[in-house]
C-alpha cells in the first residue's frame, strides 16, 4: 500500500506550488495534519479549534485547491511534503 501512495505523490501537477501558496498558515497546518491522517477531532484537539472550525478550514482547503475529498487533499500536501511531523504542527 505505501508503494501505491509513494508512487501516487512522485509526480507534481503544474502550477500545485502556486495553489498551496494560496492557503492560509492556518490551512497548511490543517492540511498538513490531514495528510498525517488525523481526524476532524483530533486536528481540532491539536490546533485548539472546535471542530466546527476546522470543518470550515478544510471545507476552504478543498475549494483552494480543487479537490473532492480528504485523499486528494493529503496527496496533494504529501507531494509538497506537508504531511512529515514537525514541531510546527503545535506551534
Amino acid at each position: 500500500a505505501r508503494q501505491v501512495v509513494r508512487r501516487a505523490v512522485v509526480g507534481s501537477a503544474p502550477g500545485d506550488s502556486e495553489i498551496l501558496s494560496a492557503l492560509t498558515p492556518r490551512e497548511v497546518q490543517v492540511l498538513r495534519l490531514i495528510a498525517r491522517g488525523l481526524d476532524n477531532t483530533a486536528i481540532a484537539q491539536e490546533l485548539f479549534l472546535t471542530k466546527r472550525t476546522v470543518q470550515n478550514h478544510i471545507s476552504n482547503i478543498y475549494g483552494k485547491l480543487g479537490v473532492a475529498s480528504r485523499t486528494e487533499a493529503a496527496l496533494l500536501a504529501l507531494r509538497h511534503g506537508l504531511g512529515a511531523a514537525s514541531s510546527e504542527d503545535s506551534a
